[in-house]
């Protein structure tokens, strides 16, 4: 890298004891919220916004670290063993701040994880690095080709050192042959899809590649102005982009606001499951799709719900949410988590949105729930072999991984529900596990509108009336 080489070391990322609102202080406030904390939530790093403006290019600290990213892919290395979380010493983001090296497997048991980010090191004085300027960027020379590397800045760790994510998209197989070989790293070290290597990750190491992939993503795909067409370049830390040509022509880092939802039939036994064809034979999941401009997260709930399966729905309760860096058009998406109270039984399948559409039983959903949690246990009693006495011991299955897992489960049951990394695994627990119907029995005291498919039937145009609604004409 330049005049000199890097050192090619890694750094650990403590959770940030100055964050203002830890998890703990905040489970009072979210008290009406009755999902667990989700995967890519809890981000260690104090990233308040106020903070993040202030950077200035300096620290207090001597060094700054580096996460490494290209669009959706962020480098990762395997953990050097099994046992025990990784440390700050051992280069592992995942293991700081206490358990911060542990992954939430089927059924909520925690394992070991697999891999942890791998965090690149600089002094923050080093010539190549550019901390100062509008657009902080590293300048990575390759041969005869200087790279300038866009870094984007994600936050501060309880050392109150700046933690970055280096945007090596323009290069990334020749910085990753040079992580390999130039820094010594070895093949143990990656440029992996996250979505794939998820499961690996510990929840912290999760939540900051969340993060710096979706700024990477975001960036990559606006580079012009979508209102002259002119270049765009990052500006404020990477905090947004700005046109080149027009100042005032500014971009900020979007979320896409989806709902996701259980449908719970009338009489509270049944809960409404789908699956498109771009599904992995099998599984069947909670309906979902996007929010639309000017609508509430209870119209969208009905409106998708009609959509995907003509089934009306009255009540709709918020329970929770999850970040996905990991959408289906290259965005960052909100996934917010809804119950939904149905009004009526019969499905009649979209074919141009869903393959199918069904009512499960709750038991049915308990079993499929239950495949999780004895998985969970047969890799807790895996880890544990040995360890205790009693007649049949002493020798511990090889615990299954989440395909095998799903392949039982289609054996026996007919499908399988999405693992305990979604946000829809958990709506589907928390329904199937509550003891009666989740929404009060007895029709809806005031039956929503019908949606606008339905309301088409009426004749005439329609032309807004002085108070805002629609008068038929």
């Amino acid at each position: 890298m330049g005049s000199s080489t890097p050192q090619a070391r890694t750094a650990g990322l403590p959770t940030a004891s100055s964050l203002r609102f830890s998890l703990a202080e905040a489970q009072p406030l979210l008290s009406g919220t009755l999902l667990p904390p989700q995967h890519f939530s809890g981000n260690p790093l104090d990233r308040t916004y106020d903070k993040r403006r202030k950077f200035d290019g300096t620290s207090k600290q001597d060094e700054v670290s580096l996460v490494v990213v290209a669009a959706r892919e962020v480098c990762i290395r395997e953990s050097p063993g099994a046992g025990g979380s990784a440390s700050s010493q051992s280069g592992a983001f995942g293991g700081a701040g206490g358990g911060g090296g542990q992954n939430t497997s089927a059924g909520g048991a925690s394992v070991t994880a697999a891999a942890d980010l791998q965090a690149l090191l600089l002094s923050a004085t080093d010539p190549e690095l550019d901390l100062n300027s509008d657009s902080i960027c590293l300048t990575w020379v390759y041969g005869d080709v200087a790279y300038q590397l866009p870094l984007y800045l994600l936050g501060q760790d309880r050392t109150e050192r700046w933690t970055f994510a280096l945007d090596v998209s323009d290069c990334r197989s020749a910085f990753l042959d040079f992580l390999r070989e130039g820094c010594g790293l070895g093949a143990g070290v990656a440029l992996a899809d996250l979505r794939a290597a998820l499961p690996q990750l510990s929840r912290d190491a999760a939540a900051i590649a969340g993060q710096a992939t979706s700024l990477s993503q975001w960036h990559q795909s606006h580079k012009f102005c979508p209102r002259c067409g002119s270049p765009t370049a990052p500006v404020e830390s990477g905090l947004r982009r700005q046109c080149v040509s027009e100042p005032g022509h500014k971009q900020y880092p979007r979320t896409d606001p989806v709902v996701i939802m259980l449908v719970e039939s009338p009489d509270g036994r049944r809960a409404l499951l789908g699956r498109n064809r771009k599904f992995t034979p099998g599984m069947y999941t909670c309906l979902s799709g996007f929010v639309d401009q000017c609508e509430s997260v209870e119209e969208a709930v009905r409106r998708e719900v009609f959509e995907e399966s003509r089934v009306l729905v009255a009540g709709v309760a918020v329970v929770g949410s999850q970040p996905w860096p990991v959408g289906r058009y290259g965005g960052c998406e909100l996934m917010l988590g809804c119950m939904a109270q149905a009004r009526s039984y019969e499905v009649l399948v979209n074919t141009d949105e869903m393959e199918d559409v069904q009512w499960y039983d709750k038991d049915e959903l308990r079993a499929a729930v239950q495949m999780y949690d004895n998985a969970a246990a047969q890799s807790t009693s895996a880890g544990g072999a040995g360890n205790s006495g009693g007649e049949g011991e002493g020798v511990a299955e090889v615990p299954m991984s989440v395909a095998q897992l799903q392949e039982a489960s289609l054996e026996q049951l007919g499908f399988f529900i999405p693992p305990p990394l979604a946000i829809a695994h958990h709506l589907i627990r928390t329904w199937a596990l509550h003891e009666g119907p989740w929404f009060s029995p007895g029709p809806p005291a005031a039956p929503p509108a019908a949606p606008p498919a339905a309301a088409a039937v009426a004749t005439g145009p329609a032309v807004p009336a002085e108070d805002g609604a629609a008068a038929k004409l």
